[in-house]
């Protein structure tokens, strides 16, 4: 897999500045019971391109190189980009399966990086639909039947419908926010939506945070 897309330097600032901040998300996540409650998470974002494919996918290559086993899940129908980043074909994946057409293991891209199996999102032309039966929720359990946890990539609250229908069929999940993009009237209507789907709201996570350096330290990173 080529991982230029998470930290181009493993070795540099970067990449201990990625590995630092999953940590402290990873801490954070076991604080409100993942794993010991809650084995499958959702990471849902208010709109399109806030980050919450690249989190989701990243934090499932982290706690796979920590020596945890991990079900990540493209459920993203509308513009799935998982099996670009892990160098994957897309089809058959999700969609297929929960059609009917395909069986998890062939939807399933065994050992796509040190510890994660993925399922891409696949083709759709209904994305709505496939989650209506109670398919997704079998896949989840079926997943977690030999792993530790179950990272799923939510479609957006905003646009796609069936964003509340995949938040309900997972333990927990989280919002994924990207900084300075949305009022927080926005934000606080979003986070009551998720709460009233009955799913248990762990959080919130901003994304591309921006801070302003002082110059002499600016040039030390």
């Amino acid at each position: 897999m080529n991982n230029d897309w998470i930290d181009r330097d493993k070795k540099g600032k970067r990449g201990e500045v990625v590995a630092a901040e999953l940590g402290h998300l990873w801490a954070w996540l076991l604080q409100r019971g993942a794993v010991t409650f809650h084995r499958s998470i959702g990471f849902c974002a208010i709109g399109d391109d806030e980050g919450s494919n690249t989190l989701t996918a990243s934090l499932a290559l982290y706690l796979g190189a920590k020596g945890m086993r991990i079900g990540l899940v493209e459920a993203a129908l509308r513009e799935p980009v998982m099996s670009g980043m892990f160098e994957v074909t897309d089809s058959p994946g999700l969609a297929e399966l929960l059609a009917g057409q395909v069986t998890l293991r062939d939807a399933l891209r065994a050992r796509v990086a040190p510890g994660v199996d993925l399922v891409p999102a696949g083709a759709s032309t209904d994305p709505f639909w496939g989650f209506t039966s109670g398919r997704f929720a079998q896949l989840t359990t079926e997943l977690l039947g030999p792993r530790e946890l179950c990272l799923v990539d939510v479609p957006s609250l905003n646009r796609a419908p069936e964003a509340a229908l995949v938040v309900r069929s997972v333990d927990a999940v989280v919002l994924v926010v990207q900084a300075n993009r949305h009022a927080q009237d926005v934000v606080r209507r979003n986070v009551a939506q998720l709460r009233s789907l009955g799913t248990p709201f762990l959080g919130a996570v901003l994304t591309d945070v921006v801070y302003d350096l002082p110059t002499p330290i600016a040039r030390l990173c």
